[in-house]
């Protein structure tokens, strides 16, 4: 049901994974865990919060939070904040967070500038507060099963996007509440 403080001394440790356990709390040491790159909490429903001491580690680029949706939208909301300001925003490359109750895509996820998959499938999302702009060029991005009906935009040479689509594999907004194609792509483009 919980680890010890002791986890903390683990400072060489680069892959934590919790996941379908019993698992109620992390302790605050877990902060201290600077060499953890890959970290997963992953459908522990017995955690009635978001841990937010996984903030204070510094090397993570790889995060996987999904099936957590016993965290109620304004735990998970900021959670994500310090996330996003935390240690390691410029270092995260990879987010999963499916299957929870975020409700709002706060404006602090623009300083992972690193962002290269990011999927909020399954979400309640219906705001997106700013637009990634020309600083986030994703490989991949869903956000299906939401309740987004408008994305914002930033304009850049004339243009309005949401971010770069330089590098884009896959861009999915399936089953959210758009009504028209938002206008976020250019037909100037060589992609």
């Amino acid at each position: 049901k919980s680890l010890p403080k002791e986890i903390g001394n683990l400072v060489n440790l680069e892959k934590l994974f919790i996941a379908n356990g019993d698992l109620e709390s992390l302790p605050a040491e877990v902060a201290n865990l600077d060499a953890v790159t890959d970290l997963e909490i992953y459908n522990c429903y017995k955690m009635d919060k978001f841990p937010k001491a996984i903030a204070g580690m510094a090397s993570i680029e790889s995060i996987n939070l999904s099936n957590n949706s016993q965290w109620p939208a304004d735990t998970i909301l900021n959670g994500v904040k310090a996330l996003s300001s935390g240690e390691a925003a410029a270092k995260i490359q990879i987010i999963y967070l499916t299957e929870n109750n975020l409700e709002v895509l706060p404006k602090e996820v623009c300083n992972m500038k690193k962002l290269g998959l990011l999927d909020l499938s399954k979400n309640k999302i219906h705001t997106i507060e700013k637009a990634f702009g020309k600083d986030i060029n994703p490989v991949q991005m869903c956000f299906d099963y939401n309740q987004l009906s408008s994305l914002p935009t930033v304009e850049i040479d004339g243009r309005h996007i949401f971010c770069q689509t330089d590098d884009v594999e896959s861009f999915s907004f399936k089953y959210n509440n758009f009504t028209e194609f938002p206008d976020i792509f250019s037909s100037d483009s060589k992609y």
